[in-house]
């Protein structure tokens, strides 16, 4: 029987959560009898999941980095302290689980987004290349699915020791997928030959699973299904800390009434909690603020592209949002501020409603809106043909056949 690790990986993101769910269900569906194991950073309550998730946090990380795994009674000992100290079970006896299973696995698939790159933290970049370490300890091939590397721009004095530390590291690895054009210029200015380009994992696979199948129980939730035809507006956070929050927030208030004024039913679906509070400050700022609907919730990430499967577009700046509206062939103003979000819109030939959240333009944002009210079946069919060329192959299949 095949035996999978899938790291880098955590359920309340939700984004993250969809790329484990793509990982695990179609190599399931590859090999019908195969073990997937998670090995996640957050999680809560994981067995009220219908699949294996181990805690790769920042305990158990120290414990295999300094090879305490191999002290005999080191890490029972360890254990028993940080639950005592943490008030909490959540280690006991995953240490040798854990170990078990990178003992028995035929590789170990990473899926973490975005850690290696000046975008983020040395000590974040440093936690993927401690998967690499692991997986060379055990002997386990290991291959970084299709996530956003680079640029190289930290500017501290250590650049050229770290990068010479992340090309050893990223030449062992039997494949590295990088989502975006400029993830793969800055993996082959390293001189690495293991890199091919990919679109994100759940664009490119067609299978998904349904939410009932990947809770324990079978059971899902009663859903707040938004009204066939309307639009969303799904926010992020990260838009008021690169953008000017004042501009976002007026900039969203005008796109409201808008399409109020046009007579659109339209929703917020908040994705994530750190949202809401954002879109109550937007709503103070309108005039139609009891004609706006709000929809939050903790929902899992299919309960998600069922909900926003339903909007005949939506104005979006989360990342994987963006994926479940491509998914559904539902169009999507998006306001980013990275490549992940032009190269995601290219796939599809979306480039036009791609805004700047840096420099937004009031009027070109309002002109993009009537543009998008008057061809959103025409941009749907563009989507819909386009998610069927990404779809022709299946980059988790090309994945494992390089075993």
């Amino acid at each position: 029987m095949k035996k999978f690790i899938v790291t880098g990986i955590q359920m309340r993101n939700k984004g993250s959560q969809a790329m484990f769910l793509s990982l695990c269900y179609t190599l399931k569906s590859l090999y019908e009898d195969c073990e997937v194991i998670g090995f996640a950073f957050k999680t809560d309550s994981p067995e009220q999941y219908a699949f294996t998730l181990l805690p790769h946090d920042d305990f158990t990380r120290l414990v295999f980095k300094y090879k305490l795994d191999r002290v005999p009674l080191a890490a029972p000992l360890l254990t028993r302290l940080a639950g005592f100290s943490r008030k909490t079970d959540k280690w006991d006896g995953k240490i040798a689980e854990m170990k078990k299973a990178l003992r028995e696995a035929d590789a170990i698939l990473d899926a973490s987004g975005y850690t290696l790159g000046s975008g983020w933290s040395k000590k974040g970049g440093e936690q993927l290349l401690d998967t690499i370490r692991m997986a060379k300890r055990y002997g386990k091939k290991v291959i970084l699915m299709p996530q956003s590397f680079g640029p190289w721009e930290w500017g501290e004095d250590d650049d050229a020791e770290f990068l010479r530390r992340v090309k050893k590291e990223l030449s062992y690895c039997t494949r590295i997928y990088p989502r975006e054009k400029e993830g793969y210029s800055s993996l082959k200015s390293l001189g690495l030959g293991n890199v091919e380009l990919s679109a994100d994992m759940v664009i490119r696979e067609k299978t998904f699973p349904e939410a009932g199948d990947i809770v324990a129980s079978g059971v899902t939730q009663d859903l707040d299904y938004p009204e066939e035809g309307s639009v969303g507006f799904i926010v992020n956070e990260n838009l008021f800390r690169i953008g000017d929050p004042e501009t976002v927030r007026g900039l969203y208030a005008q796109m409201l009434d808008k399409l109020v004024d046009k007579g659109e039913v339209v929703y917020f679906l908040n994705t994530s909690g750190a949202d809401l509070d954002l879109t109550e400050q937007i709503l103070r700022q309108t005039r139609n603020r009891d004609k706006v609907r709000v929809i939050t919730g903790e929902y899992s990430s299919p309960e998600l592209i069922d909900m926003i499967s339903r909007f005949k577009y939506v104005v979006a700046s989360r990342y994987h949002s963006i994926v479940f509206a491509f998914r559904s062939g539902v169009p999507a103003i998006i306001f980013g501020w990275a490549a992940k979000y032009t190269d995601l819109a290219a796939h599809f030939g979306q480039e036009r409603y791609v805004v700047d959240v840096r420099d937004p333009g009031v009027e070109q944002i309002m002109e993009m809106i009537d543009t998008m009210g008057a061809n959103y079946e025409e941009e749907s069919q563009r989507i819909k043909d386009g998610l069927e060329e990404v779809q022709a192959t299946s980059v988790i299949e090309k994945a494992v056949n390089t075993l």
